[in-house]
């Protein structure tokens, strides 16, 4: 787990598992906004997450 060390990788991956996630909740819906919002929130929590386990790996 060497490479979660580096920021850009946690990123990227949060992003993805952001957008996995949005797709999960998010079935249909005509509004614009909701989807970029949760994409923002999930990304957070992902980035959050894995930096929580990155640093207690000790």
């Amino acid at each position: 787990m060497r490479y979660l060390k580096m920021t850009f990788v946690r990123i990227v991956l949060s992003f993805f598992a952001a957008g996995a996630a949005k797709e999960l909740i998010i079935a249909n819906t005509n509004r614009e906004s909701i989807p970029v919002i949760f994409t923002i929130l999930f990304m957070g929590l992902f980035y959050y997450g894995l930096t929580l386990y990155v640093n207690n790996r000790r």
